[in-house]
């Protein structure tokens, strides 16, 4: 997966915008949209889990299903902490 980059990093390692300022802040909102669902989506799926865990289904299809996409939305957000992108 290769996207267009805004940015590029000069001799110092400053960022240096290459786009409009407008088109990094739309990118910008789009990678916050895309945050704020991966939350989203993690916080839901913990609920859930409980919901099946309470009701003895752990060894259900539907919840390792949904276990697996929580264990991909906390590597996800761990990388982007580890970024210092998400605090």
């Amino acid at each position: 997966c290769e996207m267009s980059r805004l940015t590029h990093r000069d001799a110092s390692g400053h960022a240096v915008l290459e786009a409009s300022a407008e088109e990094a802040a739309e990118r910008l909102a789009l990678f916050e949209d895309v945050c704020d669902a991966v939350t989203a989506e993690y916080d839901a799926l913990g609920t859930e889990l409980d919901r099946l865990r309470a009701a003895g289904k752990e060894k259900s299809y539907q919840f390792r299903e949904k276990m697996g996409r929580k264990l991909v939305d906390a590597q996800v957000l761990s990388l982007l902490r580890v970024r210092g992108l998400l605090p």
